[in-house]
């Protein structure tokens, strides 16, 4: 039986530890599918660790094989990130999708995403995101509120919620489950035995804590901090600050879910902010959450206007024994290994796949360690 996971890993910690040994308790068998963010992440940010050292761990930690979910669509809304996820999923033969949920309630959940998929949802959203001053979740939610629905679902919950509508949308055979969501919660920056990944970041960015990650997966960031590979986070914010400054306000309003009020938000924040830190503290709106203008903002600095329907290829990021089992079983769906296996792909995929590329260039002069931009092209899966 194959299992997928839609994920990111950002880092890999004791909750994502808890879903894995949950999902091999409730089924024998199995082989777990992790399809993961590669260098940047759906929050519209770049992750703390590059994608073969957050691969590794995942592996050390349970998973049998990881794929890397290709940018824009690792950067793009909860619906467009759960519809590419469903698709590679779908496409390598996963059985099953295991989610983390804050409710549990699968059925519960289905008859959300139902309820989204109707003229009367649309209908009823209209009217609040005809006022400005409403964002598209806060219009969400009070739609479901009038539909009689709680409208106080947490993230994970309406991530669940967009994965289901991906199945259904998709006619997928994907069979969703879900398991409770265990520790701290998607912001929740408190110190406690199960922290959020946000927790996990800050503690590490502000004093070099290694927190709530199981022992195999802090041995692989050690290893990754002692050789320079990480991400240095001011240098980032910073790199973002000065690319926000030089973009033109048409590249930043053009830029994929981007619109002339993100880009003039994005473009005077820069130019009224004297660092990385304060600018990106800075990007908030009544009207836009902050992940939707750093999305925005990622977007235009690597020129994507548009975005295809569905990815058509993915990385191999690393496999065990098992994985490599899964992986020859897979037939009508590119799985890009190395550099040279571009060939196969039609001229849309080669012009995705340099997208990811590009990413990949940028993230390498970002580390504490800087590798040279042509090292996005030598690396290797981790076959264990």
């Amino acid at each position: 039986m194959v299992i997928g996971i839609i994920c990111e890993y950002n880092p890999f910690h004791l909750g994502h530890k808890y879903q894995i040994d949950k999902i091999k308790e409730e089924n024998k068998d199995v082989k777990i599918v992790a399809i993961m963010s590669g260098n940047t992440v759906q929050r519209g940010e770049l992750a703390i660790f590059d994608k073969l050292t957050r691969c590794e761990a995942a592996l050390k930690c349970g998973v049998d094989m990881v794929l890397e979910m290709p940018f824009p669509y690792s950067s793009s809304t909860a619906e467009i990130f759960a519809s590419a996820g469903v698709e590679i999923a779908t496409k390598i033969g996963c059985e099953y999708l295991y989610f983390g949920t804050e409710s549990c309630d699968i059925e519960y959940l289905k008859r959300v995403a139902g309820a989204i998929d109707t003229s009367e949802f649309e209908s009823k959203i209209s009217v609040y995101l005809n006022d400005k001053s409403q964002s598209y979740i806060r219009a969400k939610e009070k739609t479901l509120a009038d539909l009689g629905f709680d409208a106080t679902m947490l993230s994970n919950d309406m991530l669940a919620i967009e994965y289901i509508r991906a199945i259904n949308k998709k006619k997928s055979p994907l069979i969703p489950r879900a398991i409770k969501r265990v520790g701290a919660g998607y912001n929740n920056k408190e110190k406690c035995e199960i922290m959020s990944a946000t927790a996990i970041r800050e503690c590490f960015y502000l004093n070099n804590e290694l927190l709530s990650a199981p022992s195999e997966a802090i041995n692989v960031y050690k290893k990754a901090i002692n050789l320079g590979e990480v991400l240095d986070n001011q240098k980032a914010l910073d790199f973002l600050h000065k690319m926000a400054i030089v973009l033109p306000r048409e590249t930043l309003n053009n830029a994929f879910d981007s619109s002339k009020e993100i880009g003039a938000l994005i473009k005077d924040t820069a130019v009224n902010t004297s660092s990385g830190k304060d600018f990106y503290l800075s990007l908030s709106s009544k009207s836009y959450t902050a992940s939707r203008i750093k999305r925005a903002l990622l977007s235009a600095i690597f020129n994507v206007e548009s975005l295809d329907k569905s990815p058509k290829f993915c990385f191999l990021l690393g496999a065990n024994k098992d994985g490599r089992d899964i992986l020859n079983n897979i037939f009508d769906f590119s799985i890009i290994t190395k550099h040279s296996d571009a060939k196969c792909l039609d001229d849309l995929s080669k012009l995705q796949l340099e997208k990811s590329y590009e990413v990949d260039r940028v993230y390498n002069t970002l580390l504490k360690t800087p590798r040279a931009p042509s090292d996005a092209y030598k690396g290797k899966p981790i076959i264990m």
